[in-house]
């Protein structure tokens, strides 16, 4: 098995941390008064919760991984190690497992909390993982290609579709909307850090609900989802083949631990948003007919790329090699533990490994990353 794991839920990263701390107390306070003033829409139960609500995070949890990440990514050993047990053996033994993580908390936590769900507490304590690298090859190839970093990452113009549909009408519909229920004046920048708090507090818990979620109606969300799927979409997706051209070095490293003949079962990476969105593009999941535009909101809103679906928090991509007789080595293709049909396989659950290996980047000549990755101002 072949596994690729984004960590588990985290805390807000330096972008939004800051902002997030100056203004939401503030407008708390705002939204409490606008509703002393009856101003406000929100329902008694919304205005008590919001009474009671504080900020659960300070800065130095920037990017860190939260007890609910923990929990998501010994889960997911759990269940994985339940469906695959002559895999994922429950006696470690470094010859038959590789783990490895980048140079960040997120990802090192998700892994011991990984391991901690295979081996258990006793056993999962004396596991050592390699040194992890600044800008690992496979793990996080995209930071070590300049050009999608110049062209793509730091361009303005990738964001333009998103910018865009935020001065559109649907969207600023949903800021009057939001206004409206809360009896305030917001612009864009407090709209999208209500729709971050909610997010991000529903994945902190599972059981109790957001009072931030409570000021935004189901079609406030499918249009601020929206916002978001078309940054990612240009970014991380479909948008550019460079985005997921890029990816071609995980690929290999894929052939080629199944192609060796050691006796190792399992490799798995713990990383991020930007390895995982990059390999369901190159591997055509999540795949739109049409490209994401600012003016594609209602004839997408069945689409395939939601981020919210294919790369949440601990999102993973599991390859799977089977012996099988008749078709001879097999694959079976996992994305968020459910089988999935991958670009140039046959509709039944395994894929032929000779088949896999004609449609996606196996050798180096067809994984010319150097070369792709150049910057044309370099060149």
């Amino acid at each position: 098995m072949w596994l690729v794991v984004r960590h588990g839920t985290r805390y807000p990263g330096k972008k939004h941390v800051k902002p997030m701390i100056k203004k939401l107390p503030k407008l708390k306070k705002k939204i409490v008064q606008s509703n002393n003033q009856n101003n406000s829409e929100l329902s008694h139960d919304t205005i008590e919760k919001f009474n009671k609500w504080t900020l659960s995070f300070d800065e130095k949890q920037t990017m860190i991984l939260a007890n609910e990440g923990e929990n998501e990514l010994i889960d997911l050993a759990e269940r994985m190690q339940s469906r695959f047990p002559n895999i994922l053996v429950d006696n470690y033994d470094p010859e038959l497992y590789k783990f490895k993580y980048t140079a960040t908390q997120r990802t090192e936590k998700s892994a011991q909390s990984f391991v901690l769900g295979l081996f258990g507490q006793y056993h999962s304590a004396n596991i050592t993982f390699p040194k992890p690298e600044q800008k690992d090859p496979i793990l996080r190839f995209y930071k070590r290609c300049e050009r999608w970093r110049t062209e793509i990452d730091k361009n303005p113009e990738t964001y333009k579709e998103k910018e865009l549909f935020i001065k559109s009408e649907t969207f600023q519909k949903v800021v009057s909307d939001i206004s409206q229920r809360l009896g305030l004046k917001l612009d864009y920048e407090s709209v999208n850090l209500i729709y971050l708090i909610c997010a991000f507090e529903t994945a902190w818990n599972k059981t109790g609900k957001s009072p931030w979620c409570d000021t935004l109606s189901l079609d406030n969300m499918k249009v601020l989802e929206f916002m978001e799927d078309l940054e990612y979409y240009w970014v991380d997706g479909y948008g550019h083949q460079l985005n997921y051209n890029q990816a071609c070095p995980a690929l290999r490293d894929m052939f080629t631990f199944f192609d060796s003949n050691d006796k190792s079962l399992v490799t798995a990476y713990f990383t991020h948003s930007g390895t995982i969105l990059k390999m369901l593009s190159i591997l055509g999941i999540g795949k739109e007919t049409n490209p994401l535009t600012h003016e594609s909101f209602l004839s997408h809103k069945d689409r395939n790329w939601k981020v919210s679906l294919i790369d949440a928090f601990a999102s993973n991509i599991a390859f799977v090699l089977y012996d099988c007789k008749v078709q001879g080595p097999s694959v079976l293709v996992l994305h968020q533990e459910r089988p999935v049909q991958i670009s140039g396989c046959p509709p039944e659950a395994l894929c032929p490994l000779s088949i896999m290996k004609k449609h996606l980047p196996d050798t180096e000549q067809e994984c010319q990353f150097d070369a792709m990755c150049t910057s044309s101002k370099e060149t």
